[in-house]
C-alpha cells in the first residue's frame, strides 16, 4: 500500500483553535473589511482589540497592524479566502 498525503483528512481552523485565534487582516481596505465582517458575521474586529490600527516603524518604514481575536464560530470562514489574513 502506498501512502498519499491526500489520505490524511485536513482539520478545520476551528478544531485547531477551539477558543478562537488572534489573526491579522492584511488587505488594503481595513474599514471595508470591518463593515463586511460586522454585516456578515455580526461582530466588529476593530472593537476592543488593542492591535487594530496599531502603527509601527520598522527601519524607517511606517505600517499599520490590524490584529483581532476571531471567534471560533467564524474562524473557518474568515481565516480563508477571500479575506487576506495572516497570523
Amino acid at each position: 500500500m502506498t501512502f498519499k498525503w491526500t489520505d490524511i483528512p485536513l482539520r478545520k481552523w476551528s478544531e485547531l483553535y477551539p477558543h478562537g485565534r488572534y489573526i491579522y487582516y492584511e488587505g488594503n481596505d481595513p474599514e471595508g473589511f470591518v463593515e463586511e465582517i460586522k454585516s456578515k458575521f455580526g461582530f466588529d474586529p476593530s472593537k476592543d482589540n488593542p492591535n487594530w490600527g496599531e502603527e509601527y516603524d520598522i527601519e524607517g518604514e511606517q505600517w499599520k497592524s490590524y490584529g483581532f481575536l476571531c471567534p471560533v464560530e467564524h474562524l473557518d470562514e474568515i481565516y480563508a479566502d477571500p479575506y487576506p489574513m495572516g497570523s
